[in-house]
């Protein structure tokens, strides 16, 4: 006699219940392959960034590194602090043996540092977890349950966790903060698609630059309180992903192009602005950072606090200075004037040099005090505002902003005056182009004197 209908039923949620219990018992992580520290005891001798104090992170089995590995590449996990009892866990670039300054490429918590006694812990879940001394969660990869089983630091310095098959459930690559390891990327879908800058070398929080992948391009952008404003990247439309990427020139590897590969859905319908070098990279367009003539296997691009974009290149045959700078942004004559704090909140630059300081009685000499004039108190539709003129110069986003207009250069004052966030504006007298701008910072001196600046006060 057949069972009755409901036992098959019953047997078969059974059989389920037991299938999914055999998967959770073989997607758990080996005990000998979960680790947990402590953040506590003494630093690190080693030099790094920011004047930093840190802690090596190791455990019994050294679950992250293999001790043949801990000489030869140049990666390891840390807890580091700027200001007392504030720590970031982050990753560590620089071999110890060279004892050079080491680089921070990676955070987890950068805008919510833990304390001492704070606890990472990677459990038999598969779920790598900050907790700070209270017990209050501050980071986590989210990964418990969904069949991990391992941990690992790369030798390109990824953080990841693996399932049984050795495939990557999670991985630091995908959560960049304001460093691009080789072959890294940003992501336009399903992604991070931007690089956040330090607010300074001591606080380590989020800062007020960022370079993003937009409809404009790969662009970098200074916060304000109205709109972010564009003073730098590179223009073309339709980029899906940025990578950064250390390719050999030839078989010999001797020589590396240090490029950034634009992954594309079309190609651009207007030309590309800012560019240094283009060629096609496999179905991309790459842009070639810099040429080097050793192993640039170990490189970051990093956007740094005062808002530069640069490239550091580890390079061996040296004793000192291990981590060259090997690419800026704001590099040359043509361009350094053009980064927003080039000149501290305000000055005149000219040819990388801060040449003055603008004051209603004329340019006077620049030092690190000067700054904006004080804003006038925002009544009667701007009514009170004076403006001094400074003839032949620019703003900092004059290349990339088409400007308001064409107006008289009274209505442009008039627009300024009535807006309590303008502190001056920036005309061209040629096409009757306005230019109202949020913020002063540096102003870049410019041989045509009919491009002429406002300044409010």
């Amino acid at each position: 006699m057949a069972p009755p209908i409901h036992m098959h039923f019953l047997i078969l949620f059974v059989a389920l219940i037991c299938s999914s219990a055999a998967v959770l018992v073989q997607s758990q992580v080996p005990k000998n392959q979960t680790l947990q520290f402590i953040n506590q005891g003494e630093f690190s001798d080693y030099i790094v960034e920011y004047d930093a104090n840190h802690r090596l992170i190791r455990t019994e089995n050294d679950t992250l590194f293999s001790t043949d590995t801990f000489f030869t590449y140049p990666f390891r996990l840390c807890f580091y602090n700027t200001t007392p009892d504030a720590y970031v866990l982050g990753m560590r670039a620089g071999i110890p043996r060279d004892e050079d300054l080491m680089r921070w490429v990676w955070d987890a918590n950068r805008n919510d540092p833990v304390r001492e006694n704070a606890t990472l812990t990677f459990g038999r879940n598969g779920n790598l977890v900050l907790a700070d001394v209270d017990g209050r969660i501050v980071w986590q990869t989210n990964t418990a349950n969904k069949g991990v089983t391992g941990i690992s630091l790369q030798p390109n310095g990824n953080l990841v966790l693996t399932d049984k098959n050795g495939r990557f459930v999670w991985q630091s690559f995908d959560f960049p903060v304001d460093t691009l390891l080789v072959g890294q990327s940003l992501k336009l879908n399903g992604g991070r698609k931007q690089l956040v800058s330090r607010t300074s070398d001591v606080d380590g929080r989020d800062g007020p630059y960022s370079i993003v992948i937009d409809k404009k391009g790969f662009t970098q952008y200074l916060k304000t309180a109205g709109k972010p404003l564009q003073y730098g990247g590179w223009g073309g439309e339709g980029f899906l992903n940025v990578s950064f990427e250390a390719v050999p020139e030839d078989q010999s590897i001797t020589s590396y192009e240090l490029t950034l590969a634009f992954g594309e859905r079309q190609q651009p319908s207007t030309p590309a602005r800012h560019l240094l070098q283009s060629r096609p990279v496999d179905n991309s367009r790459g842009i070639i950072l810099k040429k080097v003539n050793y192993n640039a296997t170990y490189s970051f691009f990093r956007l740094e606090s005062d808002g530069n974009l640069k490239v550091f290149t580890y390079y061996t045959n040296t004793s000192y200075q291990k981590w060259d700078e090997t690419y800026a942004f704001f590099g040359d004559d043509v361009r350094e004037c053009g980064l927003p704090s080039k000149c501290g909140s305000f000055g005149f630059c000219d040819k990388r040099m801060c040449i003055a300081c603008p004051s209603p009685k004329g340019l006077l000499g620049w030092s690190e005090s000067c700054k904006p004039p004080a804003a006038p108190s925002c009544t009667n539709g701007g009514a009170g505002a004076k403006y001094y003129k400074i003839a032949g110069v620019q703003h900092f986003t004059s290349p990339y902003d088409e400007g308001q207009g064409p107006m008289k250069v009274t209505d442009c004052r008039d627009k300024c005056s009535k807006d309590c966030k303008c502190v001056g504006f920036f005309y061209r007298e040629e096409s009757s182009k306005c230019f109202p701008v949020p913020v002063l910072g540096t102003l870049i001196k410019d041989v045509n004197t009919s491009h002429v600046g406002y300044i409010k006060y």
